[in-house]
C-alpha cells in the first residue's frame, strides 16, 4: 500500500492577491512568488505546515446541485487566547464560536476570502 502524507489545499480566489493578503495578516502567513501558469495567476501560501495555493483560474458552473464536498480545513494553535485576540485585532469575520467542546478544547470557525471556511482549533 502506498504512504500519503498531506501536501495543499487549493482556494480558487476570486481575486488572488486579497486571499493571500488575508491569509498573511490573520495568520502571519509567507507566500512565495507568484507565477503564471494557464492564464491564471498561482501562489503558494504557508501558514505553518499547511499550504494553501491559491489561483484565480476561470470557473465553470457546478452541474452537481446541491454542493456536498469539503466543508472547512482546520488549523490548530498553540495559544488560543492570542489567536482570538489577533481575530479581533484584523477584524476578521467569525462564522461561529468560539466554542468550548465537551473535552475542554476551544474552537472558533471563521469567514476567509471567497467563503473559505476555517476552523481554529486550540492545541490539546
Amino acid at each position: 500500500m502506498p504512504n500519503y502524507s498531506f501536501q495543499h489545499i487549493h482556494h480558487e480566489a476570486t481575486e488572488v492577491q486579497p486571499a493571500v493578503d488575508f491569509y498573511q495578516r490573520v495568520f502571519d502567513a509567507t507566500a512565495d512568488e507568484p507565477f503564471e501558469r494557464g492564464g491564471a495567476t498561482w501562489v503558494a501560501v504557508h501558514i505553518g505546515g499547511v499550504q494553501v495555493t491559491v489561483t484565480d483560474r476561470d470557473f465553470s458552473g457546478m452541474d452537481l446541485g446541491r454542493y456536498q464536498g469539503l466543508d472547512h480545513f482546520a488549523l490548530t494553535s498553540d495559544d488560543f487566547d492570542a489567536t482570538m485576540a489577533r481575530l479581533e485585532e484584523t477584524d476578521t469575520a467569525i462564522w461561529a464560536g468560539p466554542l468550548q467542546l465537551e473535552n475542554g478544547q476551544r474552537i472558533v470557525f471563521i469567514n476567509g476570502p471567497d467563503h473559505v471556511k476555517i476552523e481554529i482549533m486550540e492545541m490539546v
